[in-house]
């Protein structure tokens, strides 16, 4: 429904949106280019990068349309919610409800690098709507949807990490309308907390009482355990002696309590993380013996292997190697494996952290108990992830296991050929594990990682009490990094 002006017809703008630049089109081409090889999934993905700096021109809305449709074609699908979306965008493209309504079907599915863009278009036709109709400011509707599009807007730009606008977007908005909920000032206290500046965070925290918090917890569900979660942060950068200076590894275990192993040491990629990741078998190998010294440091070595999907058969046979576990001690994990056992410890291997496959299985493995830990080789940081495992092997955007299909790229970078894996996951696990490093290598690096997590009062290897979680991956980090290559 579009914003009426003072007159009740809607608000329009002047703004042509058939012209594109040119590094938009090239965008589009390729993504085009890569649906018409047969993959319109990629082709969208492609199109994220359009996004960043253009959602209104025909060729970006159009090719959209077209690629949304021959996904839904391929799957077998009439519609969906997206090309709807879209397609309300095309009919109107001035119409700011329809940017926002976009832009909060991405925020609700926890996408904000593709809500990010729509939400911003859309407060700025009300901005544009305000100046050129000032009345427009007192009508409800106008107010409703002002108030929707600040709010996602803050939170999708708290999510993409950038902690300093987030503040002002949040003071912004309690000046605006007079007031935070209580579930924004808890994120005013956490960005404040994440930038080192825990005086103004332990200010903005102490705003809030239990009793407030209990007064809205029906109304709020959750805002509880999101109160405590916020408190007991605080609490972990507190842990650190300079938390300005802290890296990748620091920075994750306190927002999550997991243990990140390795971090991208390319200086020309910033922040950390890796991009488009094919690790080698030697990688792989490194980071595995590496887990299992450190497992082994922390008096938690398993005495059972439990794998998450195909894909991580291998990574949990790679393991035995290590350990010498007998095949009888290596199975598919089922529902009920994680439990407070003390006579047995299993970890649970998962190759990329998004394998967990429903509801069930992620409510299993949500608490946090002491016959089970839970392993990621790969950590997926580009969407929110179901949840953070307790140790993690790297972040990357993309990655494809040594085990996986994988694409070799011509020397002039215009063909990419498939290599199909033909071994079985116990010929993997012999290659890898054959590459293992010196026993004494992944001792010292052990003794690294111990030390790096000595001041965490609550590593969650040692201290279970049944009231921790894993909870999902948050995407935020003041580790600034390149998130889709570009």
């Amino acid at each position: 429904m579009p914003i009426l002006g003072p007159d009740g017809k809607p608000y329009r703008s002047s703004s042509a949106y058939s012209e594109a630049a040119p590094e938009v089109i090239q965008i589009v081409e390729q993504a085009k280019l890569a649906s018409e090889q047969g993959d319109p999934l990629l082709g969208l993905q492609q199109m994220i990068s359009a996004y960043q700096s253009d959602v209104t021109s025909d060729i970006v809305v159009d090719a959209t349309i077209e690629l949304l449709q021959k996904s839904l074609d391929a799957s077998g699908q009439e519609t969906s919610d997206e090309i709807q979306l879209f397609q309300a965008i095309k009919d109107d493209r001035d119409n700011a409800v329809a940017y926002y309504q976009l832009g909060n079907r991405f925020f609700t599915l926890q996408r904000p690098f593709l809500a990010r863009p729509f939400l911003e278009k859309c407060r700025k036709m009300l901005e544009q709507a305000a100046a050129d109709n000032p009345q427009m400011q007192s009508g409800a509707e106008f107010l409703q949807i002002s108030q929707a599009a600040d709010i996602d807007y803050a939170q999708t730009v708290m999510d993409i990490g950038d902690y300093e606008k987030t503040i002002e977007l949040l003071h912004g908005i309690n000046d605006k309308y007079g007031g935070l909920p209580l579930w924004l000032i808890l994120e005013m206290a956490e960005c404040y907390a994440l930038m080192g500046q825990l005086e103004e965070a332990g200010s903005v925290y102490s705003i809030i009482t239990e009793e407030a918090v209990e007064q809205v917890q029906s109304q709020f569900p959750g805002i509880e355990t999101a109160y405590e979660e916020v408190g007991d942060m605080i609490a972990r950068i507190q842990d650190f002696d300079d938390p300005a200076q802290l890296n990748l590894r620091g920075w994750h275990y306190i927002q999550t309590r997991g243990i990140l192993l390795e971090t991208n040491p390319q200086e020309d990629i910033p922040g950390e993380r890796f991009v488009f990741f094919q690790p080698s078998e030697q990688d792989v190998a490194f980071i595995t013996s590496t887990a299992a010294a450190f497992l082994e440091a922390m008096d938690a070595a398993p005495t059972k292997l439990l794998w998450l999907g195909e894909e991580s058969e291998p990574l949990a046979r790679i393991f035995a190697h290590w350990w010498e576990i007998e095949d009888q001690d290596i199975r598919p994990y089922q529902i009920g494996d994680n439990t407070d056992n003390e006579e047995e410890l299993s970890l649970l291997c998962i190759a990329h952290s998004y394998d967990i496959p429903d509801e069930e299985t992620y409510a299993d493995l949500a608490e946090a108990r002491s016959g089970l830990l839970t392993f990621a080789l790969d950590l997926h940081w580009t969407e929110r992830q179901p949840l953070t495992p307790d140790i993690a092997g790297f972040m990357s955007q993309t990655c494809n296991l040594p085990w996986e299909t994988r694409l070799q790229v011509s020397e002039d970078q215009q063909t990419a050929t498939p290599i199909e894996e033909t071994r079985d996951p116990v010929t993997i696990a012999d290659e890898i594990a054959s590459q293992f490093p010196a026993e004494a290598d992944c001792d010292q690096t052990a003794s690294e990682l111990v030390q790096l997590y000595s001041s965490c009062k609550d590593l969650i290897l040692t201290h279970r009490d049944g009231s921790l979680s894993r909870r999902p991956l948050p995407l935020h980090s003041p580790v600034k990094s390149p998130r889709f290559g570009f």
